[in-house]
């Protein structure tokens, strides 16, 4: 046999291979349902006071950083927080 026909035959074989397998992954849905699993909600701890702290510092820095124009720039940014925080927010003053 020479090298070629080793070379087609062994390709086949691949390709039959490969056609099996498609088959079997493609066979149709697995008898055995899957149980959803529970998962768990709002387990997360949530630190407003770290929250509120990190808003404040960022504010104060803000407003002592000069500006090269000498006077004070106004930028708007959005923070988004949980809503297990918004009293401590509130009490602060930095809604």
């Amino acid at each position: 046999m020479s090298a070629r026909a080793w070379i087609v035959a062994v390709w086949a074989l691949l390709c039959l291979g490969g056609l099996a397998a498609t088959s079997a992954l493609d066979a149709g849905p697995a008898t055995k349902k899957p149980t959803p699993r529970e998962t768990a909600v709002d387990t997360a701890a949530v630190d407003c006071e770290r929250i509120a702290d990190e808003i404040e510092r960022d504010r104060a820095e803000a407003r002592e950083t000069p500006q090269p124009t000498g006077r004070p720039d106004f930028v708007a940014q959005s923070v988004a927080v949980p809503q297990e925080c918004a009293d401590e927010l509130e009490e602060r003053g930095l809604r």
